[in-house]
């Protein structure tokens, strides 16, 4: 199981799923809002750029708050403490972090006028990341 097989990992100061999705959420936040920029206001946000998914539920509501809280504060310099806030979350942080990976990068193509696929390559890029494409299979 993936989830078992990473929990030894989590340790502050070495990498772990949570971490590296929250700091490409940070990066995409980092578009979407560059400084000097108009902040992105978090009233509606959630609707506005996450209305596919399905937000039911109080502790969803908030876990998923909290990757995006999370990620801003990875943004502005901030190291939060997901091990004591969210280290025994079952599903896992990063399972939250997914979501503000994908809301930050659409708000950075809404604010940007790109598309989401040139704001993954921004990122990428800003991160040192290589993306790679695979032609769709036929058959």
């Amino acid at each position: 199981m993936l989830l078992g097989a990473v929990a030894p990992c989590d340790v502050p100061g070495h990498f772990t799923p949570d971490v590296a999705l929250l700091e490409v959420a940070a990066t995409a936040l980092g578009l979407a809002c560059p400084p000097g920029s108009d902040p992105l206001e978090y009233e509606g946000l959630t609707d506005r750029y996450l209305s596919d998914q399905m937000l039911d539920g109080r502790t969803l509501r908030y876990r998923t708050q909290y990757a995006l809280y999370a990620a801003a504060c990875l943004g502005g310099g901030l190291l939060p403490d997901l091990l004591r806030e969210a280290g025994a979350w079952e599903p896992r942080l990063w399972t939250y972090a997914v979501s503000a990976v994908v809301l930050y990068t659409r708000a950075a193509a809404d604010r940007c006028e790109q598309t989401v696929p040139d704001i993954a390559v921004r990122i990428a890029e800003q991160r040192g990341l290589t993306l790679t494409a695979r032609p769709p299979s036929i058959g």
